[in-house]
């Protein structure tokens, strides 16, 4: 691909906001991602604490983590996502958002704590990795926390060797940013399901092994590595919690 492969995010918002769509990731209501967001911000006493979010999509981490009195900067490759962002924190003052690539750039200031949510795994290649797992280390103050919700994630059979381009993940797995498939969203406005045609982005899950080996080569502390229940965005995951 001569664009980033990354970038075919971009594609897929306007895909699904052109079928009516308001939301196509987590809403701010999940109980399960706001659990995971409160007990973290209590465990670790992040109230009133700046939280950069990488890979923020469409906001709704934004919103749990100002309702819970946390300073907020969500950063996304996807003008689209950051539009939908922007308009669910306005209401915060203390919360904003940008574009931006995670793996090829940092914001200039330093942060309290980090989360990515379904982030990470959506990058392929083993140098787009370790660039963003290293913009996240950099820009941690020292003893900072930083949560991985929900990466996709197997116990056993992941690819254990090295990726070095996009086009070596496509030969080694068949998983494509092109091949369209039919899925069905819901249009609130019509009060109905529509089909639209969009790929299904490939991830890369590891195994623990795999997730620890990359986080401790950058420098993160592992404290805990927890398997997900089966859910509608993913069916295999684990939330990882590091610390710098």
């Amino acid at each position: 691909m001569s664009e980033l492969y990354y970038e075919a995010y971009e594609k897929r918002y306007q895909a699904v906001y052109a079928a009516g769509v308001e939301n196509w990731g987590h809403s701010s209501d999940n109980k399960v991602l706001y659990n995971a967001l409160k007990n973290w911000v209590e465990e670790n006493n992040l109230k009133g604490k700046k939280i950069i979010e990488f890979a923020c999509g469409e906001g709704a981490s934004g919103v749990i983590l100002s309702e819970l009195g946390c300073v907020y900067f969500g950063v996304d490759i996807s003008p689209s996502a950051i539009e939908k962002t922007a308009e669910k924190i306005n209401k915060y003052p203390n919360a904003k958002c940008k574009v931006l690539d995670m793996v090829k750039d940092q914001p200039d200031e330093k942060f309290d704590a980090a989360l990515d949510c379904m982030g990470l795994h959506m990058l392929v290649t083993d140098s787009d990795r370790e660039n963003y797992l290293k913009n996240a280390y950099e820009i941690l103050n020292d003893g900072a926390p930083m949560l991985f919700f929900r990466e996709s994630y197997r116990r056993e059979g992941t690819y254990q060797g090295t990726v070095n381009s996009f086009d070596e993940w496509v030969k080694i797995t068949g998983e494509d940013y092109e091949t369209l498939q039919s899925r069905y969203v819901r249009n609130k406005k019509e009060n109905k399901d529509v089909e639209v045609f969009i790929p299904l982005l490939p991830a890369r899950a590891k195994d623990e092994k795999g997730y620890v080996k990359e986080f401790e080569n950058v420098g993160f502390k592992i404290e805990k590595f927890i398997e997900m229940d089966v859910s509608e965005a993913i069916v295999s995951s684990a939330s990882i919690f590091v610390r710098k």
